[in-house]
């Protein structure tokens, strides 16, 4: 079961490099093309920040967790002043975190289950 979950959401991963290309071709760079390009860059930067799950301290979770949301809300913040020419922090905040909380608790759990992330502390792991 693990390993195909894993599998669904690698080839979701790998399907979206696939036909958002397509997409644009078809119907053309459409502001919701936009949209996609900018939270597939978005998630590209979320798979680099799990290399911060590696470092061997306490504070790896907090620091993954804030560089995640770093990059949502810079994300989001661009996206804002783009779309409609101003931003609006405080609603932006308040709208950004709780949605990206029960996100990231969501995919952690996901991912602690059925993915790579370990306690950091057995003898496995660092074998």
């Amino acid at each position: 079961m693990k390993d195909q979950l894993r599998n669904v959401f690698l080839t979701v991963g790998l399907g979206t490099l696939i036909f958002v290309p397509m997409l644009i071709i078809d119907n053309g760079l459409n502001d919701s093309m936009k949209s996609v390009l900018i939270w597939l860059g978005a998630s590209i930067l979320y798979g680099m920040s799990f290399s911060i799950l590696e470092l061997k301290t306490i504070f790896r979770i907090p620091l993954h967790f804030a560089a995640c949301f770093a990059i949502t809300f810079a994300v989001r913040i661009g996206y804002a002043y783009f779309t409609n020419g101003e931003v609006h922090l405080k609603k932006l905040f308040i709208v950004t975190l709780p949605v990206f909380i029960i996100v990231y608790v969501l995919l952690y759990f996901y991912i602690k289950n059925f993915g790579s992330i370990g306690s950091g502390n057995s003898k496995e792991e660092e074998t």
